[in-house]
């Protein structure tokens, strides 16, 4: 099985115009460095389709290494280059990785996890 094999089996994407100016990127599986170049040419995509606005649906991913940490700050770049408005939606896993990372007050974040974070700063 080739390298491409395996992270189609580890990651899965799918690309779909939310409403008019938004794209909504769903990703799930695992991020790391076997399934990286796979996530980067989806978000490529995407970011290239010059949205207004670029939602990542990250809830279906259960694990994210630094690779994924990294690879979504170069996708946080290149939106931000481009003029696109890029809104995570980060999984658990996916929120504990940029957490550990320090690099979370750095994404727009939506959803519940979102939340719970703002609560724990307001304390």
């Amino acid at each position: 099985m080739s390298a491409l094999d395996l992270s189609a089996l580890l990651l899965t994407a799918t690309t779909v115009q939310a409403r008019p100016g938004t794209l909504r990127v769903t990703i799930a599986g695992e991020i790391d460095m076997a399934t990286r170049p796979r996530l980067d040419e989806e978000l490529d995509r995407a970011v290239a389709a010059a949205p207004d606005r670029l939602v990542v649906d990250l809830l279906g991913v259960g694990f994210c290494g630094v690779t994924g940490v990294a690879s979504l700050g170069r996708l946080r770049a290149r939106c931000a280059d481009a003029g696109v408005e890029l809104v995570l939606k980060p999984s658990r896993v996916v929120r504990r990785a940029l957490d550990l990372a320090a690099v979370a007050p750095l994404f727009g974040l939506d959803g519940h996890q979102a939340e719970e974070a703002q609560h724990l700063i307001a304390r």
